[in-house]
């Protein structure tokens, strides 16, 4: 029996971190993974997958495929392109423990793919991220669940309520103007210079925090003004949220065997896992009580005859949950507590990093195009008000343009992957030569087989955006190329919020606050970069964040100079 046996002298050959219990459980999971059946499936998969015949890249680690090489370029989705440009519009590269995966620019396998929700699905390991931070909020489920999720979600998200919360939109986005004049003013005072050096990524990041925090469930971040005083995560939720998505950034490699092998999840001990279950247990607390509040006070209203003027998107769920509730009492026209709740980290999620990140990259293209920033900041001044409704913001030509033009060229999310539940038949609208020389009109994929969507490929295609496809033109809109009109889109002729039944449900929320945050901001300065254009490069995670190949230690940031007009 173990215990008759000394084993204590085992401990000075490990880490500190670790004990000879958990060295064990490492070892037994590990001895279970390796002598399991599935294991040995999983590894033998590409080897009997249609998608064995397809053209691919050569090399790639075994572990973690071609993903560092096609990670690490100046420019995002590069190595993507090049491949393309190499093995044509379909090939297949390596993933994680020489999985395979499809790549396809082909409009028609891109739109198969994205209808069929309930074929293709999020991968597992994708899933399982996820899951660590949204629980089973909108962005996680799939199948079913989603379907029903969606349909009661949807009217939160319509035009009638966008309206009403732009007043939120436009109020936070002067505020941070009016931070910055602050700011600048002091600048020129102090050292009667023009222009002031500013980090906007940071900025725009509490701005849009606030934003979410008061229209995503009447929650007060106060994150600009805790960053101004010299700290952004005083709030309980702001701080639980961030160590959240610091502990799933980046690759471990036993993050890497959780993703991939949920045996490896049975593991809670390492300091990530901790972390993220004290964070979750922080959201959901708070969560909870959000959600209880918001239902007292409904309840009371309904009760007085009166109709809450809350216009925040958790009320608006709540009080469809207790109308429906009360009128029909049918489960499939109502979401669950726990749902509800999980639907705030979801939330911050999508209604955060995303919108401050694509301004922040349109403040970028825009500082250095002078000539497009003067064109645009003509047509915001000769507006007579610093508060504009929603019809009013989307009625500027123009900041239409450059804000279509920003989400085509810079591409947030690089990338949506797909994994199929079934054998499936992928048609083309081109056919392709496999490896063998054969020439195919179809692809034939297996259970199991993965499938990118490459977004931010596709969005500067040469063959369908013209010889300056990669090039920052907001005029192009005036005439968009026809053969964009074939890509599978819910909004205005890319892939930027997908399309189909998945497609992005707060789009119209994205494009009325990021309208919103550029009136405020270029009606009241000039913006010019603070560093070389040629330094500024995107980072590939959740969204592509600008970073500094110069000073990538500093993380993620985008310094300019800016000057009051």
């Amino acid at each position: 029996m173990l215990q008759k046996f000394d084993i204590s002298w085992i401990q000075e050959y490990l880490p500190a971190s670790l004990d000879i219990k958990q060295t064990i459980l490492l070892g037994s999971l590990g001895l279970a993974v390796f002598s399991s059946g599935h294991f040995i499936w999983f590894f033998m998969k590409p080897l009997f997958s249609p998608m064995r015949s397809i053209k691919s890249p050569p090399g790639g680690s075994f572990v973690l495929g071609h993903m560092p090489i096609s990670r690490k370029v100046p420019t995002v989705g590069a190595w993507h392109r090049d491949q393309l440009r190499k093995y044509g519009h379909v090939f297949v590269y390596k993933v994680f423990f020489n999985q395979d995966r499809l790549c396809t620019t082909d409009p028609k396998a891109l739109q198969h793919v994205l209808n069929n929700s309930f074929i293709y699905q999020k991968p597992s390991e994708n899933r399982y991220i996820l899951s660590r931070l949204l629980g089973n909020g909108l962005l996680f489920v799939e199948g079913d669940v989603h379907k029903r999720q969606r349909r009661i979600m949807n009217p939160a998200f319509g035009t009638l309520h966008i309206r009403e919360m732009t007043e939120i939109f436009v109020a936070k986005s002067n505020e941070l103007r009016d931070v910055l004049k602050k700011i600048s003013t002091s600048n020129s005072s102090q050292e009667t210079a023009e222009w002031t050096p500013i980090e906007m990524l940071s900025h725009l990041s509490c701005t849009t925090l606030d934003i979410i925090g008061l229209a995503g469930f009447d929650y007060h971040f106060d994150s600009l003004d805790h960053l101004i005083r010299g700290g952004r995560d005083e709030s309980e939720l702001s701080f639980a949220f961030s160590q959240i998505l610091n502990a799933i950034g980046g690759f471990t490699l036993l993050g890497i065997l959780k993703m991939w092998f949920p045996i490896f999840r049975l593991i809670q001990f390492d300091r990530r896992s901790r972390i993220e279950r004290s964070s979750q247990k922080t959201i959901q607390t708070i969560g909870r009580k959000l959600v209880e509040e918001r239902k007292q006070m409904l309840k009371e209203d309904m009760e007085k005859g009166q109709v809450s003027k809350a216009k925040d998107l958790l009320t608006l769920l709540i009080r469809a949950n207790l109308v429906e509730g009360g009128t029909s009492g049918q489960r499939d026209k109502t979401l669950s507590d726990e749902e509800v709740m999980d639907q705030i980290p979801t939330f911050l999620v999508a209604g955060h990093e995303t919108t401050s990140t694509a301004t922040t990259w349109a403040l970028y293209s825009l500082a250095s195009h002078p000539d497009v920033q003067t064109k645009l900041r003509e047509e915001l001044l000769a507006f007579p008000s610093d508060t504009p409704t929603m019809e009013e913001l989307n009625a500027f030509e123009y900041l239409d343009r450059v804000v279509r033009e920003t989400l085509r060229y810079h591409g947030v999310v690089q990338g949506t992957t797909r994994v199929a539940e079934q054998d499936d038949v992928i048609p083309l609208e081109r056919p392709f030569t496999d490896k063998y020389g054969v020439v195919r009109h179809e692809i034939k994929v297996k259970k199991g087989d993965g499938v990118l969507i490459p977004i931010r490929v596709v969005n500067t295609l040469q063959e369908i955006w013209g010889d300056d496809s990669e090039e920052f033109n907001p005029d192009r809109w005036l005439d968009p190329p026809k053969r964009s009109a074939s890509l599978p889109s819910a909004w205005g002729n890319q892939l930027s919020f997908i399309a189909g039944p998945r497609a992005c449900i707060g789009l119209r929320f994205a494009l009325v606050e990021m309208k919103a945050l550029l009136f405020a901001l270029i009606r009241s300065f000039e913006f010019k970069l603070a560093v070389d254009a040629s330094d500024v490069i995107g980072d590939v995670g959740i969204v592509t964040r600008p970073t500094l190949q110069s000073r990538p230690e500093e993380g993620h940031q985008l310094p300019f100079l800016i000057k009051q007009v």
